[in-house]
């Protein structure tokens, strides 16, 4: 099979020219055909259609019906031919290429067009057939820009089952599957006019059967002047409903002739012609016509020249002849500037061409990169300067056209060297979000930065924590909460908790940090204690070791430092400062007697200091009166003496009206008072006997014979005696501590003398 080229002759009918169109399976050729004498287009399929019975079958049914259809309104399909191996279908060509090229363009360039395909339908429908596919690309142009309808592959009898179509045309219904109705072709007459109108199909880039089927038609925007009416029609025609949509093609046609109409105040009729016979066959006819009437005219002004013009002189015919000259170099050089005019015009529609390709895969990219978020006014400055450029390449001004696309297309240069910034931007502006724990401003931000780079793993990570960022500050926030109420141990695990989701969640660790230094506090008291112990005994290094782990309990602590700058001067007056700051510690911790020391050890040091002799004069009285209560306390039985409590009302007394601090004192001086309130307070006594002895308790009272007696005594210890003539005395030892019960005392003489 030979490869297809220009020039190439096959089967001695047809001669190749061009390649003029590629599909999916087939491409057409510009060809002489010498059988007919005229250019054909030729469309070869490719090489599995020789052994697909079906798909030939198809085809000639294609050929057959389409020579049905009604000439002048559709292209004309001579016969599917096999020539030297390849497949291919005879039809006629159409110089003007296909309806596609006037996409964008005002409505004065194609309204002729779109009417022609709107006679096509009519006739088409008439015949009870519906064409299933119309489009740009099956509408083709001759050289006078009349349309003509082509490619009847898919046409059916309509209420007749049929599938395939065009996604970009096809209809809600013919999506569906449902039989062949007009109303499919109408819906795809909208199609085409959307297309013309705004530059590209329904529902592009992304045309899916879902959207067609329930989506709203997108907004229609021109690009070039269309009449609002045509607009509206074209939009009517895409309705989802087949009720919605005008009733037939006719219909369709007159109203967008009345649209026409009504846009530019006069009635423009876009009524259809029948094709014009060939010009060279027209003017034959007229010049046969008029022929003798002109041949007699040119003898009468031959004969009146010859016998009328006066005799000229050899000057004026040279005159004659040089006039004659100029006017000839005068149009010739008309017609090479003008030549020169179309070739400078192709050029300007190349140029502008390409720059208009360049911005729009420049917009296309940076649009994908969700530049209208993050540059807003620049990038509709560049949409700005594109839309401008497309009306002004409509109207065929190439030169202002690629002035713009290239303008535009700067503009986006720019904003895509800005990319990595924007970028940049949104990530930090997620991360600063997360720091504040704004989880939702983060959130937007790391969509953002994934619109302008897809699985940026930065921004992944930043979408994953703000989720986790939220479940950590909810177990963070009832941390908080246990922390107020008093709850260290369920603050502690909420705050590990939370920490354990998102180590950086704000709060967590600084609450933790709040219970370890509560924990702190007795820890730095024990430790600063040891420190004055160790630096009074002379274990300096013991001493520095306590102090440096009581400031590192308490950051910050002046006693500490001042312990430390104490052992680290070795001076007297740093040793002054010592034992000033040890008395202090123990006055806060009402360890009276290591503060009397203290302010003891620091007057013998400095006689006359003045803060130890006031030291002392507040320690030595609170002193005593913590020693006296401890004792007592530690003795309770000497409450039992009348001389124990009055030295207990005494100290009470004294450390009702004692000064701050009291916390300890308060609580010493409690206790004394209840333990000397059960001092006088009564003990009940059993006591069991035989009735023959005499029961004595020494310092109380004589209480003769009984078997059982019950006798009240205040908390104390007693002698209880017991005689009986001729029997030996017994002796029994009580002791009746407050507030109990004692077992029964036996008192019974029963050894003879």
């Amino acid at each position: 099979m030979k490869e297809l080229t220009p020039g190439l002759e096959l089967g001695a009918r047809f001669v190749l020219v061009r390649r003029i169109g590629r599909g999916g399976s087939a491409e057409v050729w510009l060809a002489v055909d010498r059988e007919r004498s005229e250019r054909v287009a030729l469309k070869f399929f490719d090489e599995a259609l020789a052994g697909d019975p079906a798909r030939r079958a198809q085809l000639e049914a294609e050929v057959a019906q389409a020579k049905t259809l009604p000439a002048g309104y559709t292209v004309a399909v001579y016969g599917l031919e096999q020539v030297e191996g390849h497949t291919c279908l005879v039809m006629e060509f159409l110089e003007g290429g296909d309806l596609g090229q006037l996409r964008g363009r005002s409505f004065e360039s194609w309204s002729q067009a779109v009417d022609d395909v709107a006679v096509a339908l009519e006739a088409l429908h008439a015949r009870g057939l519906v064409h299933r596919d119309l489009k740009c690309a099956n509408v083709f142009l001759d050289a006078a820009g009349r349309a003509k309808l082509g490619d009847f592959g898919l046409t059916a009898l309509a209420g007749s089952p049929a599938t395939g179509g065009s996604p970009y045309n096809a209809s809600p219904q013919q999506l569906r599957g449902e039989p062949a109705q007009p109303a499919d072709d109408l819906y795809a007459f909208g199609a085409l006019l959307y297309e013309l109108i705004s530059g590209h199909p329904p529902y592009y880039p992304e045309i899916t059967r879902e959207r067609v089927l329930h989506e709203p038609v997108p907004p229609l925007l021109p690009r070039g002047a269309v009449p609002a009416g045509v607009r509206e029609l074209a939009l009517r025609l895409l309705s989802k409903s087949r009720n919605e949509r005008p009733g037939s093609a006719t219909i369709a046609r007159a109203k967008l002739a009345m649209a026409a109409a009504d846009e530019g105040g006069a009635l423009k009729p876009l009524a259809h012609a029948a094709p014009a016979a060939p010009a060279a066959l027209s003017g034959r006819s007229r010049s046969a016509r008029f022929l003798p009437l002109a041949l007699g005219v040119a003898a009468i002004v031959a004969v009146a020249v010859i016998f009328m013009m006066p005799a000229r002189k050899a000057t004026d015919a040279s005159a004659f002849a040089e006039k004659a000259r100029r006017e000839a170099e005068q149009e010739s050089e008309a017609k090479r500037t003008a030549a020169m005019s179309q070739v400078a015009q192709q050029a300007a529609r190349a140029s502008a061409e390409t720059e208009r390709d360049s911005f729009n895969a420049a917009f296309k990219s940076l649009d994908a990169r969700a530049a209208a978020r993050w540059a807003t006014a620049e990038f509709a400055k560049a949409r700005e300067a594109g839309d401008h450029a497309a009306q002004r390449f409509a109207v065929s001004d190439y030169l202002s056209a690629a002035q713009g696309w290239h303008e535009g297309s700067a503009t986006l240069a720019a904003l895509d060297k800005a990319v990595p910034k924007a970028l940049a931007d949104a990530v930090k502006r997620g991360a600063d979000a997360l720091d504040a724990a704004k989880t939702g401003a983060a959130r937007e931000a790391y969509q953002l930065a994934l619109a302008i780079e897809p699985n940026h793993p930065p921004a992944t990570a930043g979408l994953a924590r703000a989720d986790r960022l939220d479940a950590a500050l909810a177990a963070a926030d009832g941390a908080r909460r246990d922390e107020e109420a008093g709850r260290a141990a369920a603050a502690e695990a909420g705050y590990r908790k939370a920490l354990s989701i998102d180590s950086s969640v704000p709060g967590a660790q600084e609450g933790l940090n709040r219970l370890a230094a509560s924990q702190a506090a007795d820890a730095y008291s024990v430790a600063m204690s040891r420190g004055f112990a160790d630096s009074a005994a002379g274990r300096n290094d013991a001493a520095r070791a306590a102090f440096n782990q009581a400031l590192a309990l308490r950051p910050g602590s002046r006693e500490a430092k001042d312990a430390l700058a104490a052992l680290d001067q070795g001076q007297r007056a740093s040793a002054l400062n010592l034992l000033e700051a040890r008395a202090r510690t123990a006055e806060s911790a009402e360890r009276w007697d290591e503060a009397l020391g203290a302010w003891r050890e620091a007057a013998s040091l400095e006689p006359s200091l003045e803060s130890a002799r006031e030291g002392l004069t507040r320690a030595t009285p609170r002193a005593e009166l913590q020693r006296g209560i401890d004792a007592l306390i530690a003795k309770p039985e000497r409450l039992w003496d009348p001389a124990g409590r009055a030295e207990a009302r005494s100290l009470l007394a004294t450390a009702a009206s004692a000064g701050n601090p009291r916390e300890r004192l308060s609580a010493s001086a409690r206790e004394l008072e209840r333990l000397a309130t059960a001092a006088q307070s009564p003990v009940r006594l059993r006591l069991e006997s035989d009735g023959f002895t005499q029961v004595v308790i020494y310092r109380v009272g004589q209480y003769g014979t009984f078997s059982t007696r019950d006798v009240e005594l205040l908390p104390g210890r007693y002698t209880v005696v017991g005689t009986r003539t001729g029997f030996r005395d017994v002796r029994r030892e009580v002791l009746l501590p407050p507030g109990t019960v004692p077992a029964a005392v036996v008192v019974r003489c029963e050894e003879p003398i």
